[in-house]
């Protein structure tokens, strides 16, 4: 048997397009936190439902949100490889998710395409599913998961919005401060500055 790498604090737990995966010790606390949040949730809400199908419903629930939190970063990611700057690694922890990119952009247009990807893709994933909770009564567990998932990736991608480091919104500041003065450093402090 074969144990998952541990390394940085947390589990090593596969790769994809090349890039290794994490999971922080954190992660578990929050994936529990969640998942219990939800149980409860669901419980009030569909009282119709069995106790094993409250936890079930619960922690697919909580295992689709790092999904969509680890496809927020995986999009940074591929925007960032397709400039060919590379991606050391992506961990998923307490607060989310970070994907350790290797270098900083060579232009403001780079920069602003790898810090726009996420919130892009978590307003996708969030029209996604808002089209399966229209698909599906919210009575339905596959209904409940669907709005559930739809808003907290509509407010996933909205909060990274924000124009403060070390958020997305910092960075696509940075990338418009730095396309209009045409100095980094320069573009650098503004956005610090809001952050």
């Amino acid at each position: 048997m074969k144990f998952p790498e541990m390394t940085r604090g947390g589990i090593r737990i596969g790769r994809v397009l090349g890039i290794p995966i994490y999971l922080h010790s954190s992660w578990f606390i929050v994936f529990a936190l969640i998942t219990f949040s939800l149980v409860r949730q669901f419980n009030v809400q569909h009282p119709q439902w069995s106790e094993t199908q409250h936890w079930a419903i619960g922690g697919l629930t909580s295992l689709l949100f790092f999904g969509s939190v680890l496809f927020h970063e995986l999009s940074h990611s591929m925007v960032a490889l397709r400039f060919r700057i590379p991606v050391t690694s992506i961990t998923l922890f307490v607060f989310g998710g970070v994907a350790r990119i290797g270098r900083d952009a060579k232009t403001a247009a780079q920069e602003f395409l790898i810090a726009m990807a996420g919130p892009a893709s978590s307003f996708a994933l969030a029209g996604g599913f808002y089209l399966l909770s229209r698909a599906f009564p919210e009575s339905t567990m596959t209904g409940a998961l669907a709005a559930w998932l739809m808003t907290i990736n509509f407010w996933l991608a909205t909060f990274n919005l924000i124009p403060g480091f070390p958020l997305d919104g910092g960075r696509i500041l940075r990338a418009i401060a730095w396309r209009v003065s045409g100095n980094y450093l320069r573009a650098t402090k503004i956005a610090s500055r809001t952050g």
